[in-house]
């Protein structure tokens, strides 16, 4: 990571960030001068020390290590125990707060989970989760239950609060990029819930959140936290107020420019085509899963006709997981990337799928093994495959040019931030 050879007067301290999109939001609220700063241990003290330090964010793993430089500390950082925030008083000491709790309170807001007089599960017992759990002990939360892999209760004890939980929290860093989807607890048994929140942002939706997804419950990532927090820092570094809907702004911003746009349907349907033509129009990326799946192994109607279907689905699969990790980008799937439900949540996690159509009688065929046979075969792949376009993806369409289907797809993925 690169660091900036003047230091700045604000920025987000921790050992080894690699990416992060706190300067990118901090300077939409108009703080220009915000910057990464990677520190080891042995320079956190003569880093602190420097005068022209004026605000900084505190991330993994120096939380509570700066505690011990702040002269004075907020009551939440003290019922935390730790502090994410601190600020250069007029005297020239620090002074230390958590801005987690703001950012965690305004994701519930945000989201319109209640958490009064409820029941919460804390998934994880680490220095977040001790952040939530203040945060909904002065929300009025009933009851607050961590489940933890080294303290009972266990993640295995989930089933035994599946009829009382009313939210569940995931604090843990399970499901976070690169390890992705994976989940801690299955949401099968609980039968009350009303909101599920998962504090990574990085796939937008966990296989958590994708479960509850499906299962019609509020849910919540956690970008909404992280840029909450971001502003409660932001009005401490600028003694300045911020509108409600400036946060929402920056959301949407990030959102528009990270989620990928997938392409689901009938083989031959024009997939490749379309998304040329939005990739054109959106200026992004354009992966095509076939074509990747050629330059790895050989194209793929060869690789059928050698290894047979379900050795290809197999690969298929690989491949979509690791190509699904991108974001921003236009995805081309192949047609049949809908007979297999884990693929759903692979496409899902970071994206908006669009199912293409259009009459069969015009679906290209050649060196299409699964399309030989005319219409007839045709007819029957649809028959199999068109409820399973119709549960994979949020938005269908018909088109009759690729420039008029990727104008439709660029007008509904902008409008669905706003919906």
């Amino acid at each position: 990571m690169s660091q900036t050879s003047l230091l700045s007067p604000y920025g987000l301290l921790g050992k080894t960030l690699g990416h992060s999109y706190s300067p990118e939001i901090h300077k939409a609220l108009g703080n220009a001068a915000y910057t990464l700063f990677e520190r080891s241990p042995h320079e956190l003290a003569q880093f602190l020390a420097q005068p022209d330090l004026k605000g900084l964010n505190v991330t993994i793993p120096y939380k509570q290590t700066v505690m011990s430089a702040c002269q004075s500390i907020s009551d939440a950082a003290k019922r935390i125990g730790c502090v994410n925030t601190m600020i250069r008083q007029a005297d020239n000491s620090w002074y230390g707060h958590n801005t987690d709790y703001d950012g965690f309170i305004f994701l519930l807001q945000r989201a319109h989970i209640t958490v009064a007089h409820k029941k919460v599960l804390i998934l994880g017992d680490g220095a977040t989760s001790h952040t939530v759990h203040i945060a909904l002990d002065d929300l009025g939360a009933r009851e607050i239950i961590h489940l933890s892999r080294k303290t009972a209760p266990f993640y295995e004890d989930a089933p035994q609060h599946s009829e009382d939980t009313d939210i569940i929290i995931n604090t843990t860093p399970v499901g976070m990029y690169p390890h992705c989807p994976s989940q801690l607890i299955t949401l099968a048994n609980f039968t009350k819930l009303s909101g599920v929140v998962d504090v990574v942002y990085n796939p937008y939706r966990t296989a958590l959140l994708i479960e509850a997804e499906q299962r019609g419950i509020p849910y919540s990532d956690g970008l909404p936290m992280l840029v909450g927090q971001a502003v409660a820092a932001a009005t401490l570094f600028q003694n300045k107020t911020f509108g409600p809907d400036e946060a929402d702004t920056i959301i949407t911003k990030l959102r528009q420019q990270q989620e990928n746009i997938i392409l689901i349907g009938m083989p031959g349907v024009g997939k490749t085509t379309v998304g040329q033509a939005l990739a054109a129009r959106l200026k992004r990326p354009l992966i095509d899963c076939d074509e990747e799946f050629e330059k790895r192994y050989s194209h793929p109607g060869d690789y059928i006709a050698t290894y047979g279907e379900p050795a290809f689905r197999e690969k298929e699969t690989a491949l979509l997981q690791e190509l699904c990790k991108t974001t921003g980008t236009i995805i081309a799937t192949g047609g049949g990337i809908v007979t297999r439900p884990e693929n759903y949540p692979i496409l899902r996690q970071n994206g908006r799928i669009y199912w293409i159509r259009r009459p069969l009688e015009r679906l290209a065929t050649d060196n299409r093994p699964l399309s030989q046979g005319g219409l007839q075969r045709l007819e029957e792949l649809y028959t199999i495959r068109q409820p399973l376009y119709e549960t994979f993806s949020q938005y269908s369409l018909d088109f009759a040019t690729p420039e008029e289907g990727a104008q439709r797809i660029e007008e509904e993925y902008y409008a669905h931030f706003n919906s």
